[in-house]
């Protein structure tokens, strides 16, 4: 009788393993968190300089009306920033144009900034960043106020915000933010920078404040 050679026993050891395996009827493990990824676009219609918080963040995520010109409620319950990219508008003549991400640090840690000037009457100042090992936005964030990071751009820039995103799942209270005007029912993507300034400008979206 022929003995089989090493790589024949091997060969059957691993069609034999793959057999088992089609043949597990146990339904493999899975994670039920409904989770998303998207780059949302906002444009400054006026000069920008200020905090984004973790609330304001989610609020870009959707949300749907839920009492006449009063309440909206947030879809989603947690947000993790994967990159910012920001055009700042060229400078005019004689004049400068900055824009910056200011990271804010996780516990001891240091701010870590980003920032790019363009003394150009034809060429965008341009900053692109992900958060910081150390940065609290390294991490998932849910509704608290917490400010994330400082965004500071002059009038009409263009500002990309990419995220990872997990709707909510009633494990923990939902979120609302509070508006002027709203349409009990309709869908709203709320102002990077909220309902109170409103400056940030979501694109292509419908939006209130």
């Amino acid at each position: 009788m022929q003995k089989k050679s090493s790589n024949q026993k091997v060969g059957n050891r691993r069609a034999g393993s793959r057999n088992l395996k089609k043949g597990n009827i146990n339904p493999p493990q899975f994670s039920s968190n409904v989770r998303l990824a998207h780059k949302f676009r906002f444009t400054a219609s006026s000069a920008f300089g200020a905090y984004i918080t973790d609330t304001q963040v989610l609020g870009v995520c959707g949300s749907i009306c839920t009492v006449t010109n009063s309440t909206v409620a947030l879809f989603a319950e947690s947000i993790r920033i994967k990159k910012i990219e920001i055009w700042a508008a060229p400078a005019s003549q004689g004049a400068n144009s900055t824009c910056s991400v200011d990271w804010v640090g996780f516990g001891n840690s240091p701010n870590i900034q980003a920032s790019d000037t363009t003394l150009s009457v034809s060429k965008n100042a341009h900053v692109v960043t992900s958060p910081p090992p150390n940065s609290l936005c390294h991490f998932w964030q849910k509704a608290t106020g917490t400010g994330l990071f400082s965004l500071t751009c002059p009038i009409n820039s263009i500002v990309d915000l990419s995220l990872d995103i997990i709707l909510a799942d009633q494990e923990v209270a939902i979120s609302t933010a509070t508006v002027a005007t709203g349409v009990l029912g309709h869908i709203y993507y709320m102002y990077l920078d909220g309902t109170t300034t409103h400056l940030l400008v979501p694109v292509s979206l419908n939006t209130t404040f």
